[in-house]
C-alpha cells in the first residue's frame, strides 16, 4: 500500500464533542478529517518523544543542581582563557 492510498477510519463522537470539531474546523478552514488526521499524528509524536525523553533520562547516571552546574561551567570558561 502506498501513502497515495486512503483508508476510512470511522470515530463516534458525542454531539457536544461533534459541535465542537464543526466549529473549530470552520475556524480554522479545515476539513474536519484533516484535523483529526493531524491530531492523532502530532499525538502519536509527541508520545514517540516523551518515551525517548525518559529513555535517556533513565539512561543519566549523574545529577547536579543548578548551583552546581554554574561553578562547573565557570571552571570550563575559566580553563578555556
Amino acid at each position: 500500500m502506498t501513502d497515495l492510498q486512503k483508508i476510512i477510519v470511522s470515530v463516534r463522537f458525542s454531539k457536544r464533542e461533534k459541535d465542537i470539531l464543526d466549529a473549530y474546523a470552520k475556524l480554522h478552514g479545515k476539513k474536519q478529517s484533516d484535523i483529526l488526521r493531524e491530531a492523532v499524528m502530532r499525538m502519536i509524536e509527541d508520545d514517540q518523544d516523551f518515551r525517548l525523553l525518559e529513555e535517556a533520562r533513565q539512561k543519566t547516571t549523574r545529577y547536579v543542581s543548578l548551583k552546581e552546574a554554574r561553578k562547573e561551567l565557570e571552571e570550563m570558561e575559566g580553563a578555556n582563557l
